[in-house]
């Protein structure tokens, strides 16, 4: 069996959260770790003994990393502040690589990004894992098939709860800067690219409104978002995004996608979709999922090993559709702070 040897670059949340899906797939092998913080090394070193391997080498020079001959493909977990000169540099090595989203804090920086991969002929997929979440995928399946017709309104609820993100990103991390848009870009891209996935079609225009709310107790932001995009394809759809919640409140995500011969398709969590439809009895799909497999983490990675980097294939998700997921975030930040709708060109 072919055994690809990754490495990964950045340590942090991101980075344990690929280890737990490549632990789990058997054409993976983590062989090495940079990080320019050698205290970085030494706690990620005791996390990886706790899930039954270590990585190999650890360096404090990114270059070393990449020139290494045993690394085949990265995994760049750099949060999208500081990812642009990071991922030139994977890029300008040739090896194909993840790049967590966003792949940058302005589209700007997304389409350097994907200029310098076209001269280098890099494959680069950015990490837009809910496209391989099974209920997702499953969601899509069922709307591309034409179970429900034409999708005519999707509302979209994603909940998390606001000690979860105190422990993702401790107080005084640089996402709680709420002048720089806080947390909103980087947790709502993830819907956005899913949208124009699952709709096949671009927004118009987007229309949000946005409460934030201090949290003393964690030293964080809660955030509270309500928006509506219109696209091309005349479907509607309305988000709700907060990060303000107790652990106690009900499923983090709940999608209901409405179609136009009134059945539907529903996503009550990540471990279950429901059709519901005027034709047939409502039908049920089930997942039992492990850890990294709810958010489509897993499948996002075993895809990039087998296809991207054995298979040489050109990845599914591209850095424009990054960058398109992007600005329809930044849309948010814009909307609220005006007062405006939002138009996309």
């Amino acid at each position: 069996m072919t055994k690809v040897g990754i490495g990964l670059a950045g340590l942090g949340f991101m980075a344990r959260v690929h280890s737990r899906a490549l632990s789990r797939i058997p054409e993976a092998r983590i062989v090495a770790a940079w990080s320019k913080f050698p205290e970085e090394h030494a706690r990620f070193s005791e996390f990886t003994r706790k899930l039954g391997f270590e990585v190999e080498k650890y360096y404090t020079d990114l270059r070393k990393m990449l020139e290494d001959p045993g690394v085949d493909a990265v995994i760049c977990a750099i949060p999208p502040r500081f990812v642009g000169p990071i991922a030139e540099e994977i890029i300008r090595s040739g090896k194909p690589a993840i790049v967590e989203c966003p792949p940058g804090d302005t589209p700007e920086t997304i389409d350097r990004l994907n200029r310098l991969a076209e001269e280098r002929g890099t494959r680069v997929m950015p990490g837009h894992c809910y496209r391989f979440a099974p209920c997702f995928k499953k969601s899509k399946e069922l709307i591309d098939g034409g179970k429900i017709g034409d999708p005519t309104f999707v509302h979209f609820r994603e909940f998390v709860p606001a000690d979860s993100l105190a422990r993702q990103w401790p107080r005084g991390s640089w996402i709680w800067n709420k002048e720089s848009g806080g947390p909103i870009p980087t947790m709502t891209v993830f819907c956005m690219d899913l949208s124009r996935w699952l709709l096949n079609s671009e927004p118009i225009s987007l229309y949000a409104t946005l409460k934030w709310q201090e949290l003393p107790q964690f030293g964080t932001l809660g955030y509270t978002v309500a928006n509506v995009i219109k696209f091309k394809n005349g479907a509607t759809w309305v988000n709700e995004f907060s990060g303000s919640v107790a652990q106690t409140m009900g499923p983090p995500m709940k999608m209901e996608i409405i179609g136009e011969n009134g059945g539907a398709v529903v996503a009550d969590g990540p471990e279950k979709v429901v059709l519901y439809s005027g034709k047939e009895e409502q039908k049920e799909w089930p997942f039992e999922l492990v850890r990294p497999e709810r958010w489509g983490h897993k499948p996002q990675d075993e895809y990039f090993i087998k296809s991207v980097v054995i298979g040489h294939e050109e990845p599914v998700v591209k850095l424009l559709d990054a960058k398109k997921a992007l600005k329809m975030s930044l849309a948010i930040l814009e909307s609220s702070k005006t007062g405006r709708e939002i138009h996309f060109e």
